[in-house]
């Protein structure tokens, strides 16, 4: 390699994004390397000291390339999740990590809305008749958002943004979120609770929408316990991490009919196995992680990566977006929201 900083990535970055927005061509200033196998030693492995991660299309987990990079300095995830980079070692490698936190938050709210107006007036039926063309009169009853409340799991970019649509329908907005809420995070919601109130936010909500991050205490958040505390007839959209959510549990909570319904746009195995008891869950919905894929999403995150590179290339680590507290994350106690 030349004296220019390298930098791996394990899939080409156009797989998501169009390069073409880098007009000022930050991307030049460094050596950019494809590089899909970890196993396979390279010297762009041994010399980088950044990763990119977070290409849709990758399939090696970043850890593992992490860990082939002895002179790495900063990991840059494109999505928000960081799931994958919580590690130890890397904490104590002093490697920093940034994500695209916020990039997404619109389109991920706008669909978790969209989801509890599918589930409220029952609309997926229609539309699976329409298929059949079969015109359904009379049509199923639903109920409207307005008078109802919504409680979010994970009250933060992606819970503010949905409480701010739910407010303006005329819904009463609960939040919940691992530390206390000063009285401007609170935003649209008319509370916002600590993680140890989750089954009081379960009792009281008609809708349940997870937007928590995963880490090692919120895995398997809401299981059966969770779901016989939720009000009957309740609904629950996933937007978040499939491992939050005990799916065998879930999948019994819809069939007894305790819960009305559910969207899930994220699953544990992703593929969604076909022997998975979600498929015949009655009034489950199921999409492929797309929650937060748009155009203005993925140039959103595509920009923050050029401001980060910016920072990092000027020597000023302080100017980077959204640092990720690897020691918080990695913390058991009261890091479940």
């Amino acid at each position: 390699m030349t004296g220019a900083i390298g930098a791996v990535v394990p899939r080409p970055l156009t797989d998501d994004f169009d390069t073409a927005a880098d007009t000022d061509d930050v991307l030049g200033r460094i050596e950019l390397h494809v590089v899909e196998d970890p196993g396979r030693r390279s010297q762009h492995l041994d010399e980088s000291e950044i990763l990119i991660t977070g290409i849709s299309t990758q399939v090696v987990p970043a850890l593992e390339l992490a860990r082939a990079m002895p002179r790495l300095r900063w990991i840059h995830s494109l999505t928000a999740g960081t799931e994958d980079l919580l590690a130890q070692e890397l904490l104590e490698r002093r490697v920093l990590v940034t994500n695209g936190a916020g990039a997404y938050a619109t389109a991920i709210a706008e669909y978790a809305f969209a989801a509890m107006v599918l589930l409220a007036r029952r609309i997926p039926e229609l539309l699976l008749a329409s298929s059949r063309r079969e015109w359904r009169d009379p049509h199923p009853l639903g109920g409207e958002l307005a008078g109802r409340q919504v409680g979010i799991v994970g009250y933060g970019g992606i819970g503010r943004a949905l409480a701010r649509l739910c407010a303006s329908a005329g819904m009463s907005v609960w939040g919940l979120r691992r530390r206390a809420a000063a009285r401007e995070q609170r935003d649209s919601a008319e509370r916002v609770l600590e993680a140890a109130a989750l089954g009081e936010l379960l009792e009281a909500s008609d809708f349940v929408v997870v937007a928590a991050s995963l880490n090692p205490s919120s895995r398997g958040l809401l299981g059966q316990a969770q779901f016989e505390a939720m009000r009957s007839g309740a609904f629950l959209v996933n937007v978040s991490r499939g491992a939050l959510v005990d799916e065998a549990a879930l999948a019994a909570a819809l069939r007894s009919g305790r819960l009305a319904g559910a969207v899930v746009d994220v699953t544990a195995i992703e593929p969604l196995p076909v022997e998975s008891e979600l498929w015949d869950a009655p009034n489950c919905w199921v999409t492929s992680h797309m929650s937060g894929g748009t155009s203005e999403s993925r140039r959103r995150a595509f920009e923050l990566l050029l401001v980060n590179c910016i920072a990092y290339l000027g020597g000023d680590p302080d100017a980077m977006h959204n640092r990720v507290d690897l020691a918080l994350e990695l913390a058991v106690e009261g890091a479940a929201c």
